[in-house]
């Protein structure tokens, strides 16, 4: 059966989690996911790489709230101070 929310597996996963955690919202099997994964792949010339690296992004670690993406946000909004030199 299908979970709450879709997330990035921690434990079902390859490279990044995405097809486990598909596999885990939709109650499907994860090698399932990953070979429909790699035939679409074939076909889209690559365009489902785009979206993995997105959905990568952009989906929770399973058991966390921040993102990939808030994490790229958060590492460029922290604000250091200047070097002792430029005061």
């Amino acid at each position: 059966m299908a979970t709450g929310s879709l997330t990035r597996s921690r434990s079902n996963k390859i490279l990044a989690g995405v097809c486990g955690g598909i596999a885990n919202f939709t109650g499907w099997d994860a090698g399932v996911i990953r070979a429909i994964t790699a035939v679409i792949a074939l076909f889209t010339f690559g365009t489902v790489v785009l979206i993995y690296v997105l959905l990568w992004i952009v989906l929770p670690l399973e058991g966390e709230s921040t993102t990939g993406l808030d994490t790229i946000v958060g590492a460029f909004s922290k604000k250091t101070p200047p070097p002792e030199d430029l005061r």
